[in-house]
């Protein structure tokens, strides 16, 4: 061969190659496998905290993520479903770790249809379910279609004559040991502890009983979690190997409630030791300022989901001038928004600290509307100065990481293997964390929900 044809042909081939690649670079292969469904062109926030992709490719093949990434590097398969999302946002299922739901199994499924109108895909159940309420729950959780995915505490513990008068209560450290026993029979995920001094000072489960309850949990494979007001509580849960808590160390609940704390900071030995044990906190920060928000914020009640989604007897009431003029008239008013914004600085502290916040709002309770008071959280995180990106972790891998096995969870996040639990937004919750509200769309385990249907009928 002539050294100059040699030349040419090794020219050629460079082009040839390079030609291949910028064709690569520009439409990436189709993924080996066909079929499945591609959502593309909108914005992708996974729920990890990683900057948002703003022009991206999500590949659902059954209930699994299987490829998520920019659209000029992630491939679509040959014969998938291709739904475009230009100029939308997508974000994952919202997972709302502190609910409750009525007295019976109607009620609860009411209540979580609901929650999943609002894009919760994910729930906790926490401490007031009878066996038949934990039987929907434990449907809920192998994959019924028109709820979220349910776990459930059944029925938590408290002092006798404490505080919730209908938990259970245990009159020796070996009968709470049992009933721990006879909850793991049933099924259920987690056991719960209300540790708070009321009706009346004395009323406080005892620490004994505390103790007791944490090691039969972890010894029946059940997550122990604890409703608590004060750091001291707090500490001895934690040395007794407790994990997860629901509210905060600052007193929303009980008499004096109303006024703000004279030092309601947690200890920096106490933030140590939460980070030392890998301790969350769930501080529902709704039922708190949700005694108050309708009074305070009436035009919230001209969205006609907020009151189908809203307890029949508190839209009755706070659509009641009277009612909400008694509210934000009485001479505490201000005392009790300064209370309130002392628990949104124990989040924010905690938070900052790297102690892990998740999401839950104690919504089912008369003034906290289920599904929408999740979003409602969110924005409260915001004020309290969180980012719209790190509330929104807070809502999906945070909380979906308190959930057993813990640590572990397959949803939450939207990331290659994960479960396809997802939110489309028709606005920018990063602009604006109220745009959480803006659903176009929601899908649990990789099938579009049929929204239509699901809110109750006021």
């Amino acid at each position: 061969m002539p050294a100059n044809m040699a030349g040419i042909l090794k020219h050629l081939a460079v082009l040839v190659a390079a030609a291949a690649l910028a064709a690569c670079a520009g439409s990436p292969p189709p993924l080996a496998e066909p079929g499945g469904l591609a959502i593309v062109g909108a914005q992708l926030i996974d729920g990890t905290g990683a900057d948002p992709i703003p022009d991206s490719v999500l590949v659902i093949r059954n209930d699994r993520i299987v490829a998520a990434g920019p659209r000029a590097t992630t491939g679509i398969p040959a014969g998938a479903e291709v739904v475009d999302a230009a100029g939308q946002t997508i974000i994952p299922g919202l997972a709302d770790m502190h609910a409750h739901y009525g007295a019976d199994a109607d009620t609860a499924l009411e209540m979580m249809r609901t929650q999943l109108y609002y894009g919760v895909t994910t729930a906790r159940s926490i401490g007031t379910d009878n066996p038949e309420q934990v039987a929907l729950m434990l449907e809920a959780h192998a994959g019924r279609p028109d709820t979220p995915r349910l776990f459930t505490a059944g029925r938590g513990f408290t002092h006798p004559g404490g505080f919730n008068a209908g938990a259970q209560q245990p009159a020796s450290t070996d009968e709470a040991r049992a009933m721990v026993r006879a909850l793991a029979g049933q099924g259920v995920h987690f056991v719960k502890m209300w540790v708070n001094e009321m009706p009346e000072p004395g009323l406080k489960i005892t620490p004994e009983m505390r103790t007791a309850i944490v090691e039969e949990a972890i010894a029946n494979g059940l997550v122990p979690v604890a409703h608590i007001d004060e750091e001291a509580d707090g500490r001895q849960l934690v040395e007794a190997g407790l994990g997860d808590f629901l509210h905060s160390t600052v007193l929303t609940f009980g008499p004096g409630s109303g006024a703000p704390m004279d030092d309601p900071a947690p200890s920096a030995e106490f933030i140590r030791m939460c980070l030392d044990n890998n301790v969350s906190f769930t501080p529902t920060l709704s039922i708190v300022q949700n005694n108050w928000h309708f009074a305070d914020n009436p035009e919230l009640l001209d969205d006609p989901d907020l009151r189908a989604a809203m307890n029949p007897q508190a839209l009755e009431r706070w659509s009641d001038p009277e009612a909400r003029a008694a509210v934000v008239e009485a001479d505490n008013f201000e005392d009790r928004k300064a209370a309130f914004r002392q628990l949104q600085d124990f989040v924010k502290t905690m938070h900052d600290a790297g102690v892990r916040v998740a999401l839950g709002t104690d919504s089912g309770t008369a003034n906290v509307p289920m599904g929408w008071g999740t979003h409602h959280e969110l924005e409260l995180y915001v004020e309290a100065g969180l980012t719209p990106m790190e509330a929104i972790v807070a809502a999906t891998a945070t909380s979906a990481s308190v959930t057993p096995p813990v640590g572990e969870a397959e949803f939450g996040t939207l990331e290659v293997g994960k479960i396809a639990d997802l939110v489309v937004l028709d606005a920018d919750p990063l602009e604006d964390v109220r745009n959480t509200l803006a659903i176009d769309g929601v899908m649990k385990g990789g099938a579009w929900v049929e929204r239509e249907g699901l809110l109750p009928v006021r």
